[in-house]
């Protein structure tokens, strides 16, 4: 599944380089536990389209569709942030390769947090994402 996701901004930024992640949240302390993985791989893409787009490319065993606006809505937070340089990607493409679901202790704020790293460490790897100075 392809999606264009829609960014606003002053200053478009593109990816030159293939990078990969992964985000884990994983939490075992007390019932109920966290699980929320995820493996991201951020590309330029192949079109002259200037959207990012997601692909989606798991089964529902690695991670159920119904976990696919937390993950939309954390890469967009990541875009937001002010450690990233600039205010959306343009002609890029993120591709969601691989993650792990649990039946019990997977919840929407486990891929949220997942995404988040993942996201966070991709753009650092491309040179695009700025670690924040102690305040």
């Amino acid at each position: 599944m392809e999606i264009a996701l829609v960014t606003s901004g002053g200053r478009g930024v593109e990816l030159h380089a293939t990078c990969t992640a992964m985000g884990e949240y994983v939490r075992q302390n007390g019932p109920p536990g966290r699980c929320g993985v995820i493996e991201l791989i951020l590309e330029p893409a192949e079109s002259d389209y200037a959207a990012c787009t997601l692909s989606w490319e798991v089964t529902e065993a690695q991670i159920p569709v119904r976990f696919l606006d937390a993950v939309i809505s954390s890469i967009k937070h990541v875009l937001a942030e002010e450690a990233f340089d600039g205010d959306y990607l343009s002609g890029c493409r993120i591709r969601v390769v691989g993650g792990e679901y649990h039946q019990t202790d997977s919840k929407v704020t486990c891929y949220q947090v997942a995404t988040v790293l993942a996201m966070r460490d991709a753009l650092r790897s491309a040179g695009l994402y700025r670690p924040q100075a102690p305040e």
